[in-house]
């Protein structure tokens, strides 16, 4: 089991820098007056879905065997890569 304890140690600190970095899109969507433009709104919509799939995920990994773990691993893995590009995404198209 120490391999998912790695695992989701890891995911931890993950999960810690994700939350800085929404908190730096939070505080520029309060700074537009106004309301969010349509593409930044599908933007923020695709991080909640892929932040939502990452849980999903994270939860899999906690419930997995030995047998399903690496696999796992695997699957959260993709799933926070394809969260820090949307997340990435929608920092830079923000003013």
């Amino acid at each position: 089991m120490q391999l998912k304890e790695a695992y989701l140690e890891r995911v931890q600190a993950e999960l810690e820098d994700l939350a800085a970095r929404v908190a730096v899109v939070k505080a520029r969507i309060v700074k537009q007056k106004g309301s969010l433009s349509l593409q930044h709104h599908w933007q923020l919509v695709s991080v909640r879905n892929r932040f939502a799939d990452f849980r999903r995920r994270v939860d899999e990994l906690e419930e997995a065997s030995e047998e399903n773990l690496e696999e796992a691993g695997k699957a959260s893995e993709l799933a926070w890569r394809d969260l820090q590009h949307a997340v990435a995404a929608l920092l830079s198209a923000l003013p």
